[in-house]
């Protein structure tokens, strides 16, 4: 039995190998000669391209386990080698349970990629990348993202907040730090919340405000349960907060994360971020199970090339096609953040049980 075991992980590792370097061909040569005919610098191109691939090969991943069991499948078929493994005594189950096995192997890449590869690509994308002219001066900084506090500069004054809800439009704990032509200290405003009004207006509550800060006299300090006040900025402005989440690893965005539930403030498109990390790194697994059901159909006459692409290419559509729905659904609370990122492979995984179940019993 350790002969077909090692036969079948053999094959299995050889198609994924193929797969991925195929795809990542094909990806690549698309993306580079797309930069190159748009004239851009050769290190640019090279720098973009780089910094696409973990998001790139998140979805690919996924793709990549179907088609190495499915190609390593009909090649056992292909030589008579499936039929000869099965008449051996080896079981279903023992079949289902090494293609599963290793499968985790693409399920812990994947998972390093998207929690910890992807954040660090997207912070170096936002360092040298991301910034732009036209967002100069209100360009939000993650190191206060640790500390609680998000900052950025605008014309004459500073201000942090420790998180933005897309929601309500409102900013929570902001400080705005005002500072004249001299770049001295004029005053300082410190709210509990600031809801946006309209025209730049922003309603804020339980104010603090310490006046004078540039004068000889000594700063006057006064407090108001609310007060209305102009901003630069509107609520798209604040879209750079998820751009900063971004950059997050798994673990310190979990920990932001847990942080922020303890406000009450609606979390939900947070926890959807950080949740669809583990989803797409499970849907691996689930993925190289599903063309797993061939094995009850060892004969080599069944196994096609043109229908093992339509197969590919029909999983694959449909699965993205209604998790980005879930998600969107997810997004914008319709659905639980645990539900809508589990949802879609949970019901392929259910489908692919199903299916071992009945095949199984057809076959007893």
């Amino acid at each position: 039995m350790r002969i077909f075991t090692k036969l079948i992980i053999k094959e299995w590792f050889k198609s994924l190998l193929g797969a991925i370097t195929v795809l990542f061909l094909l990806i690549s040569t698309a993306d580079l000669i797309n930069g190159f005919l748009q004239g851009k610098e050769v290190s640019r191109v090279l720098l973009e391209y780089s910094l696409k691939m973990p998001d790139l090969m998140g979805k690919m991943f996924p793709i990549c386990c179907l088609v190495a069991t499915l190609f390593s499948l009909n090649k056992l078929k292909a030589h008579s080698e499936l039929i000869s493994i099965l008449a051996a005594g080896y079981s279903y189950r023992k079949f289902y349970l090494l293609l599963g096995t290793c499968a985790l192997s693409m399920v812990a890449l994947q998972f390093l990629n998207l929690g910890f590869v992807e954040p660090f690509a997207n912070k170096v994308k936002r360092q040298e990348i991301a910034k732009s002219k036209a967002s100069e001066g209100r360009y939000l900084t993650r190191s206060s993202i640790e500390g609680g506090k998000f900052w950025y500069k605008s014309n004459n004054y500073f201000a942090s907040f420790s998180f933005f809800d897309r929601n309500t439009k409102s900013l929570h704990n902001l400080e705005i730090y005002f500072f004249s032509p001299e770049h001295t200290s004029t005053r300082i405003i410190k709210a509990r919340n600031a809801i946006y009004v309209s025209g730049g207006e922003w309603s804020l509550s339980e104010v603090r405000e310490l006046s004078n800060l540039s004068s000889f006299t000594f700063p006057m300090e006064t407090a108001k349960p609310n007060s209305l006040i102009k901003l630069e900025e509107v609520p798209e402005d604040f879209g750079e907060f998820e751009a900063d989440l971004t950059t997050l690893n798994f673990i310190k965005l979990q920990t932001f994360i847990h942080r922020l539930s303890k406000t009450g403030i609606n979390i939900s498109e947070y926890q959807i971020l950080l949740l669809n990390k583990v989803s797409l790194s499970l849907i691996c697994l689930v993925f190289a199970l599903i063309p797993a059901s061939t094995i009850f159909n060892p004969n080599r006459r069944s196994s096609s090339f043109g229908k093992n692409v339509v197969l590919t290419l029909l999983v694959t559509v449909v699965f993205w096609v209604l998790y980005s729905s879930t998600i969107a659904l997810g997004n914008s609370g319709t659905l639980n953040p645990l539900l809508a990122t589990s949802l879609i492979p949970l019901g392929f995984f259910i489908y692919v049980l199903s299916t071992f179940l009945k095949n199984r019993k057809l076959s007893i």
